[in-house]
């Protein structure tokens, strides 16, 4: 068998060969190769009744993983072998095209060009791991050979980062200074001449020569062209400043999933690197923490002097938002490192800074008591980031920058790694054995130094400033939020980082105190309130069209992050009755200066408005659910408000969701629950809250017949009862309803009926005896006991 993976040189000589000697077509000798490398490596063949073509020639496009199909049997064949996991894992690094052919030969052009840029960065790097480039600009001894050296690493990082996230792309395009619309150097896939139609292309081979070559720890070296120690940092320094914004670029597209080209390989790769780039978070947070400093401090200093008058401070404006720029690179590259690893986020907030970076009042709760410094520097330099609120000059920038801090914010604080803790991922540090999540602990961190503090201040300027939009009246499509895109994209992201933090009661009431129901009642009033009907828009004019479903997407993300803080604040009793009910309506709630309105109504008309969004009848099922849970009253103000009529309608719309499912099931059961219940009569005067929502014993038959004419119960039965994620709350509801249920277990294997299990509520054993008797032989046998053991 072969022990080491074929190379493209042999995959090439292997088809030419089959191809000559056996005079077979190029796709029966590509086959053929393929069959003939799997089973040297050990692999299955490709299936014999995968079809073949003897008429395409071989100056035809063919075969190729990367490129357009050109003929029904030849796109059998990449199916066939991108179906077969071995096969597609120890081949994917090849290109299986004929090397004759003119597709072939660009991918291979292309390919060369890549590893060529791979080899180009190796060189720059030393042994020691410091970069070897000419960056000092002015500098009259700079020879013509390291102009070039830096001019091309930049030109190599670029590339790198763009066919690790597009794959092929269009060649023509490299030398455009544009880029794609979104400003980052990115690049758009190819289009096939012949057709004018986007191809199909993958990643998947850039990124297995990527990660075999371990050029991870090359890009990982250029992080320290710049030495943030050294302050303040050099506004001036444009090559530098370029360099490192290309390598922050390059690594985040190359750690972020692409969920349009990546397949599972892809993700499983971009997984296994973003292990590998752990040891480089503590210098990306020193990165972050050196620039913040120079920023914060030269704002409050006198560093920029007029010499030129205005010209010298439009260039100093001009240098600062080029830094500014790069920070919101490095920021955006920790969001993309972190996610979906759990090693990657602990590295992130127990990062320690250097002393010249912990500075009291610049970074804060960077060091200890005797002024050393601790871990959880990465904590520190988000919330210096979002200090940066004040910063009133590059208005526009520094949304940009409180966007991306707070989506760094809000991935650290949650947990979204699912891999399985025993599998190995390449030696990757940390990444086995982590099976538990630090989320908690770490919106404790953010917590103690400040960040709700900050959160809810930016977030009641952005509601501010979109109140006064919609005021102005942003007619036509755009919507009051989303008519700036900077605005909408912070509004959403500070709404999921406060959502992220308001994790224990301790934190929601820090929050409330700082103001935030009048906050979340404003989000969701405006989001709910302003959604845009594309339907009702002139169609005849395509690009408003556009326009509006741009707009509406926008819409339905900052409705969503409204809808997630509010269910995650419903998790305190006093403040779900305030926020139901209207704090005026609740006769125990605490005073205050201004009244918060309930947001039931806005809750509701949410649903309406965004009734095939998923998430946003997720999180509103999981709200109703929070707040009916032990409050009768909220529960029948639901009820009378029309939200039963909204949950059963969102389960039917979403019947394959689970999480619909199982929160519209949740929400069903908690609101009947203590309704159609008899109350004990020590419970019945406990709380205000639940003294005023008693209902009378007349009223339970009106409750129960008002679900089961909506079709709750087939809704609970046959949609979710049926998906395993909610059979348990689709039971508990039924049983609730006193709708005749029983759960019926079975074998995974033979899918044999299996003996009931046993539900809380449900029928007991009946030699069970709930009352306790007094036993006969108790005494005799404790005395037994003690005479035999005692001693």
């Amino acid at each position: 068998a072969m022990t080491t993976l074929p190379s493209q040189e042999l995959f090439d000589e292997t088809v030419l060969e089959n191809e000559e000697c056996f005079d077979l077509s190029p796709n029966d000798a590509l086959r053929e190769t393929i069959d003939q490398f799997c089973q040297q490596l050990g692999l299955d063949a490709l299936s014999a009744s995968t079809p073949t073509t003897t008429t395409t020639s071989a100056t035809s496009p063919v075969v190729s993983s990367a490129v357009a199909i050109s003929s029904p049997a030849e796109a059998v064949l990449v199916e066939a072998a991108a179906d077969e996991p071995d096969i597609a894992a120890v081949l994917s690094h090849l290109i299986l095209s004929h090397p004759n052919s003119s597709d072939g030969k660009r991918d291979r052009l292309n390919r060369n060009q890549f590893q060529n840029d791979l080899d180009l960065l190796d060189e720059c790097v030393n042994t020691d791991g410091t970069v070897n480039l000419n960056t000092d600009n002015g500098n009259d001894d700079a020879t013509a050979a390291s102009i070039d050296n830096s001019d091309g690493a930049l030109k190599a990082l670029m590339e790198i980062g763009n066919r690790c996230r597009f794959g092929d792309f269009n060649n023509d395009q490299s030398s455009s200074d544009d880029g794609d619309s979104n400003g980052n150097g990115n690049l758009e896939p190819t289009t096939n001449s012949s057709s004018g139609k986007t191809k199909s292309n993958t990643p998947l081979p850039y990124l297995t020569i990527f990660q075999r070559s371990s050029s991870i720890y090359t890009l990982m070296s250029f992080l320290s062209i710049l030495d943030p120690t050294q302050q303040p940092l050099n506004f001036n320094d444009t090559k530098k400043l370029q360099i490192l914004t290309a390598t922050a670029q390059s690594l985040s597209s190359i750690l972020m999933n692409n969920p349009t080209n990546d397949d599972k390989k892809c993700i499983q790769l971009r997984s296994e690197l973003r292990d590998l780039f752990v040891p480089a978070l503590g210098r990306l947070v020193c990165l972050v923490g050196g620039i913040v400093k120079t920023v914060i401090s030269s704002s409050h200093s006198e560093q920029h002097q007029q010499q030129d008058g205005a010209q010298q401070e439009a260039t100093s404006a001009a240098s600062e938002s080029s830094w500014i720029a790069l920070l919101c690179n490095l920021l955006q590259l920790g969001t993309n490192a972190t996610r979906g690893c759990e090693s990657a986020k602990v590295a992130w907030v127990q990062s320690t800074l250097s002393t010249e970076l912990s500075t009291v009042g610049v970074l804060p709760n960077s060091k200890n008591n005797s002024g050393t410094t601790k871990r959880g520097g990465g904590v520190a330099v988000i919330v210096a980031c979002l200090q940066m609120s004040n910063y009133e000059s590059n208005s526009n920038s520094i949304r940009v920058l409180l966007n991306e801090a707070c989506q760094l914010l809000a991935s650290l604080c949650r947990y979204d790694d699912f891999r399985d803790p025993s599998s190995t991922t390449s030696g990757a540090m940390g990444a086995t054995g982590v099976n538990t999540s630090s989320a908690h602990d770490h919106a404790m961190e953010f917590h103690r130094a400040g960040a709700p503090t900050l959160l809810i201040k930016i977030a009641r300027g952005v509601l501010l400033s979109s109140s006064e939009l919609k005021e102005e009246g942003c007619g036509g499509v755009e919507s009051s939020v989303s008519s700036d895109e900077a605005n909408e994209r912070l509004a959403s992201s500070v709404l999921t980082a406060l959502r992220v933090l308001a994790v224990n009661d301790e934190i929601i009431q820090t929050m409330v105190a700082l103001g935030v129901l009048p906050v979340v009642t404003k989000a969701l009033q405006l989001g709910a309130g302003s959604g845009c009907d594309v339907a009702n828009n002139n169609a005849a004019d395509k690009r408003k069209e556009d326009c509006a479903q741009n707009n509406k997407r926008k819409q339905q993300r900052f409705v969503a992050a409204s809808l997630g803080l509010l269910r995650n604040l419903c998790g305190n009793d006093e403040i779900k009755t305030n926020l139901c009910l209207g704090s005026a309506n609740v006769p125990c709630a605490s005073s205050s200066s201004s009244a918060t309105p309930s947001v039931l109504p806005h809750l509701l008309q949410a649903m309406q408005t965004f009734p095939s969004t998923a998430v946003i009848q997720e999180h509103a099922c999981g709200t109703l659910a929070a707040m009916a849970l032990r409050r009768p009253a909220n529960a029948r103000a639901i009820l009378d408000a029309g939200g039963s009529r909204s949950v059963l309608t969102a389960m039917k719309r979403h019947d394959m969701n689970v999480n619909v499912q199982r929160q519209g099931a949740l929400a069903v059961r908690n609101i009947v629950s203590r309704l159609l219940r008899d109350l004990p009569e020590e419970e019945a005067g406990t709380t205000t809250a639940d003294a005023s929502g008693g209902i009378a014993n007349n009223d339970r038959s009106f409750i129960r017949d008002a679900f089961l004419e909506l079709g709750a119960e087939d809704v609970l039965r046959n949609i979710a009862g049926r998906h395993q994620g909610s059979v348990d709350e689709a039971y508990a509801a039924l049983r609730d309803l006193g709708c005749t249920v029983s759960l019926v277990k079975f074998n995974g294997d033979d899918l044999k009926k299996q003996q009931q299990p046993l539900m809380f509520g449900g029928k007991h054993n009946s030699n069970f005896r709930p009352v306790y008797e007094e036993s006969e032989g108790l005494s005799d046998g404790v005395e037994s006991a003690v005479s035999q053991f005692g001693a």
